[in-house]
C-alpha cells in the first residue's frame, strides 16, 4: 500500500510540474496573420500561408510559427515607439519579385519593431509610396 501511495504522489508531483511548465510556455504577446506571398524575414524565407506570432517578453524574440506549429524563425527587432495612427501590421518592401519584412507596427504592445532599417535611398523611394505593402496582424486577446 505504501508503494502505491508513493507512486501516486510522485505521479501527482510530476503532472503538477508539467502543467506549470506548460503554463509558463504560453506567450504573453500573440497574434495571427496570413502572408499572401513568400517573404524573407530575418534569416528565413517564409512561404505564403497562415502564421502565428508570439513573444514571452516584450524584449523578444518574436517567434514566427507556421500552421503546423513549427517555429520557422526567431527574430529580434529594434524597438521603436509605435505608429499609433497606423494599424497593427507588417511593413514589407519589394525588390522585383523579392519581398522583405522590414518592420512590425503593434500599437497594442506599445512597440514598433524594426527588423531591417531602411537606407536613405529606400526612404526616398518609400516617400513616393512605391514598393511597400502592409499585411494586417490580428492580435489575440489576453
Amino acid at each position: 500500500m505504501r508503494k502505491s501511495l508513493g507512486r501516486r504522489f510522485a505521479l501527482a508531483v510530476a503532472l503538477a510540474g508539467l502543467s506549470a511548465g506548460a503554463a509558463q510556455a504560453q506567450s504573453f504577446y500573440s497574434g495571427r496573420l496570413t502572408l499572401p506571398f513568400e517573404v524573407r524575414w530575418g534569416g528565413a524565407t517564409l512561404p505564403a500561408g497562415e502564421y502565428s506570432l508570439s513573444m514571452n517578453s516584450i524584449k523578444g524574440p518574436l517567434n514566427v510559427i507556421d500552421a503546423d506549429g513549427r517555429v520557422r524563425v526567431l527574430v529580434y527587432g529594434i524597438p521603436d515607439p509605435p505608429l499609433k495612427t497606423q494599424p497593427t501590421s507588417l511593413l514589407i518592401t519589394r525588390d522585383g519579385r523579392d519581398r522583405t519584412v522590414r518592420s512590425f507596427n503593434c500599437p497594442a504592445w506599445g512597440r514598433k519593431f524594426v527588423y531591417e532599417p531602411f537606407t536613405r535611398a529606400e526612404r526616398d523611394m518609400l516617400a513616393s509610396g512605391e514598393q511597400a505593402e502592409t499585411v494586417a496582424v490580428r492580435m489575440a486577446s489576453r
